[in-house]
């Protein structure tokens, strides 16, 4: 049963989607495998968000629940296909593409981490190796390993907010170990 007036939440939806149209379309290309319809994929995702928008708890925080859906819609298409690589969301890691790694703390604290972390993120996010893969070689199921590539990326947030106060890359200037020294490149 549809309402005459759409709510605040409903209405913040429609805002995040109309603004971040180029950017979700470009995130879903760079996560997509071949095979993959970038335009249909953002298309269904904008779909299911404009019927969910009422699961909106804080009309706020409407473009980061769009990011979700966005990011779900096109998981769901990559595990149809069985190509299932899982994106970096929760903390942004550097670039391992090109000149190499951008930020030397994100590594260095990673290799900090208990070594059943330490390695999930490296397989999965470094290595860019399926976690179904990744799981089988661990002697785990999958869902398992998507807890502890979730508990890793929790860990190393946590980690990375606690010794250089940022948890992004993009203000890896902003952090203090080059002066401390604290994380020199590996």
């Amino acid at each position: 049963m549809a309402t005459d007036k759409p709510t605040r939440a409903a209405l913040a939806v429609r805002e995040a989607l109309a603004a971040q149209r180029g950017e979700l379309l470009e995130s879903v290309r760079r996560r997509a495998r071949a095979g993959v319809d970038a335009e249909e994929v953002l298309q269904r995702a904008f779909e299911r968000a404009l019927a969910r928008s009422d699961q909106v708890r804080d009309p706020d925080r409407a473009a980061a629940w769009v990011g979700r859906v966005v990011r779900n819609v096109l998981l769901d298409e990559l595990r149809r296909k069985r190509d299932v690589v899982l994106p970096v969301d929760d903390i942004e890691l550097p670039s391992v593409e090109g000149d190499g790694i951008d930020c030397m703390c994100v590594l260095a604290q990673a290799e900090r981490l208990k070594p059943e972390y330490a390695l999930i993120l490296k397989r999965v996010v470094v290595d860019g190796t399926a976690v179904t893969d990744v799981a089988a070689e661990l002697g785990v199921t999958p869902g398992n390993a998507m807890v502890r590539l979730h508990r890793a990326r929790k860990a190393l947030k946590d980690r990375l907010e606690e010794h250089c106060g940022t948890t992004s890359v993009l203000s890896c200037s902003e952090c203090g170990c080059d002066e401390r020294g604290c994380c020199p490149p590996s």
